[in-house]
């Protein structure tokens, strides 16, 4: 009996349960077909989590942005022919050996010559083919290729380029251009959300996300060709990002979430040469400044101060009485400069120029730069304890180094060259003192194969005329070389050591 009641038992069990499963497959599969026909919110209720939307929308701004600024942003290729050194003198034991097993008239093969080909970006700003890069991604090239984001090819023109920025000007010829809006670096903010887009590592058009690290950097990697000790009017108020830069986004976009560019993006820091998390942008407003410069004069009109500075530490503030470490001390007040005709005077404290606070030397270099000879500043200092307000009217600076080049008509011509103001400085490094009463620009360099140098131009000579022009300043050589045209056969005076002589360059035709 007992049997009896313990198999009716299971057997109900039994029936219940495969009853449940049934049941629950069947609601499971009628669940399965409605949620496949509810949109993702209605899935998890009619109301979107704030968080969740405020995502969405951040991810919307990033593809907009990019799908505006995408086009703007090119390619740029160089290449550049790399001269191989002859092969040397072999030693006789050598010749002789060789000799013996190819014959008398055995030479090595001299090396070809190599071509380099290298890769960076720009940015489109101008719907005249006006495109802002680095001038390390166009420094010494022969040939410079533009791709655009629609494949479309162009050959551009080097309008020009300036050392002590690291920018560069290029120029292409074309139709239906699409350029990028430029924008306001002033305004930008630590924190702030940033696109960085280029063509690192031969990725074409790729767009990396980051924020604004931090503001004003320096890094000491721009050097002025004409300071002993590098640096002196280099000017780096770098941007400084986490979004992804790698070695070919060079030259191009850092852009802001409403679509504009606010920066050149130029470096990084790494131990590896690629990224490791910084990277940094040259200010968009110094850009357009440098780059109009080169558009409208072929040079870079920079106004000058006329102070040297370092950055006020705890002990310099505690010498002063300054409650915490700020401003710059004016170490120097050069000779007849706006600096010392203002009143400025060394071991002023400059704290604030134009009403911005200043703690760094780079931002009063930044700030200068942005001027015009001619522009009045106002300076706040400390002085004695005293805070005074200095009103200062900047000069041009004379350039002692030609930092800037172009290939247009009525611009300067490359003859293959660089040429220096015969400073203390350079004139401390000859080997002799013949230059000591004369005036000039010396000649620093000259490239193989050049105009210059199949006119018997070498480094070291002094150029004293060019035609009739009387030459003693860089400024005079290249408003001497802007009134020559290509063809034309030029006479250069200059000094070889206590030689006079005279060069006769042929100036290079527009290809």
């Amino acid at each position: 009996m007992e049997y009896q009641k313990m198999v009716k038992f299971f057997s109900w069990a039994v029936i219940i349960l495969t009853g449940i499963v049934i049941g629950f497959i069947i609601v499971r599969s009628g669940y399965s077909e409605n949620l496949h026909s509810l949109n993702f919110d209605e899935a998890i209720g009619a109301e979107v989590p704030a968080g969740l939307q405020g995502a969405r929308d951040l991810n919307q701004v990033f593809v907009s942005v990019s799908e505006a600024v995408l086009p703007g942003v090119v390619s740029i290729g160089t290449s550049q022919i790399v001269e191989q050194p002859a092969a040397g003198q072999m030693n006789p034991l050598f010749r002789d050996f060789f000799n013996d097993f190819f014959g008398d008239n055995f030479q090595f093969k001299r090396p070809e010559n190599q071509r380099l080909e290298a890769l960076g970006s720009g940015v489109l700003f101008n719907e005249n083919g006006y495109i802002l890069t680095n001038n390390h991604v166009i420094q010494n090239a022969d040939d410079i290729q533009v791709e655009l984001f629609d494949k479309r090819q162009f050959e551009a023109e080097l309008i020009g380029a300036d050392l002590l920025t690291e920018l560069a000007v290029i120029k292409i010829d074309g139709d239906d251009l699409q350029f990028c809006r430029l924008g306001d670096s002033e305004s930008v903010q630590v924190g702030e959300w940033v696109l960085a887009i280029g063509n690192p590592l031969r990725l074409y058009s790729t767009v990396t996300a980051g924020i604004i690290s931090a503001k004003s950097r320096a890094l000491g990697i721009i050097r002025d060709p004409n300071s002993p000790k590098g640096g002196s009017y280099a000017v780096e108020n770098f941007l400084q990002t986490d979004a992804a830069i790698n070695p070919g986004n060079s030259g191009g976009a850092l852009v802001n979430l409403n679509g504009e560019v606010i920066g050149i993006n130029t470096a990084i820091a790494t131990k590896t040469g690629g990224y490791q998390g910084y990277g940094f942008a040259v200010p968009i407003n110094l850009a357009k400044k440098v780059a109009w410069d080169l558009i409208e004069d072929g040079q870079i009109t920079r106004a000058w101060l006329g102070i040297s500075m370092r950055p006020v530490t705890v002990n310099i503030a505690k010498r002063y009485g300054m409650e915490r470490p700020h401003g710059v001390l004016i170490e120097q007040v050069m000779e007849y400069s706006p600096a010392e005709k203002a009143g400025l005077k060394p071991l002023d404290i400059l704290v604030e120029l134009d009403g911005k606070t200043i703690d760094r030397s780079n931002q009063v270099q930044s700030a200068v730069l942005l001027k015009n000879p001619g522009d009045a500043i106002t300076l706040t200092v400390l002085r004695n304890g005293d805070r005074k307000t200095i009103h200062a009217v900047l000069a041009k600076r004379e350039a002692e180094v030609l930092t800037s080049v172009g290939g247009k008509s009525g611009e300067l011509k490359d003859l293959g060259m660089e040429v220096h103001n015969l400073t203390p400085e350079i004139s401390s490094k000859l080997q002799h003192h013949y230059y000591a009463n004369e005036a000039g620009v010396i000649v620093t360099a000259v490239k193989r194969y050049s105009p210059a140098a199949e006119a018997g131009i070498r480094s070291g000579n002094l150029i004293q005329k060019i035609e009739d022009k009387i030459i003693k300043s860089v400024s005079d050589y290249q408003s001497a070389m802007k009134e020559t045209e290509p063809g034309q056969v030029v006479i250069f005076t200059l000094l070889s050591g206590q030689t006079k002589r005279h060069a006769f360059i042929k100036i290079p035709e527009k290809e």
